[in-house]
């Protein structure tokens, strides 16, 4: 089940449950696309420092609701993400699409709200 955090203008930060996987996909996706829905939501934060396991199935909702968030017109950041799921956003690529933040605190702040791929631009100049 996804828990709502906080909601502050238009920004909502969200929980994800402790395992996001094929078995139990199910739930948390249509939780987070009526989120998307609501009107004023224009920045959904995903916390996900509380998942102990997450599969493919995971990774595919996260990329579907990225695709629901833009056409929304809302940013999706995900924020803690565990060392386990950072590696498979790495390997997969997923890093270059989905933005990331180290933590809830951070993806609130705007000025860290970029994908990797601007963040390592940012540090060649």
């Amino acid at each position: 089940m996804v828990t709502v955090q906080l909601r502050h203008n238009d920004v909502t930060v969200a929980r994800l449950p402790d395992t996001v996987a094929f078995d139990t996909v199910t739930e948390p996706r249509p939780q987070l696309l009526a989120l998307l829905e609501e009107s004023d939501c224009r920045h959904l934060v995903l916390d996900m420092s509380s998942i102990d396991y997450f599969d493919s199935s995971g990774l595919a909702m996260l990329l579907g609701v990225r695709h629901r968030s833009r056409a929304a017109g809302a940013a999706l950041t995900l924020a803690a993400p565990p060392p386990l799921i950072s590696r498979m956003l790495d390997i997969t690529q997923a890093i270059t699409i989905l933005t990331v933040a180290p933590s809830v605190h951070e993806a609130l702040d705007t000025r860290h709200r970029t994908r990797r791929d601007d963040v390592q631009g940012a540090d060649l100049g």
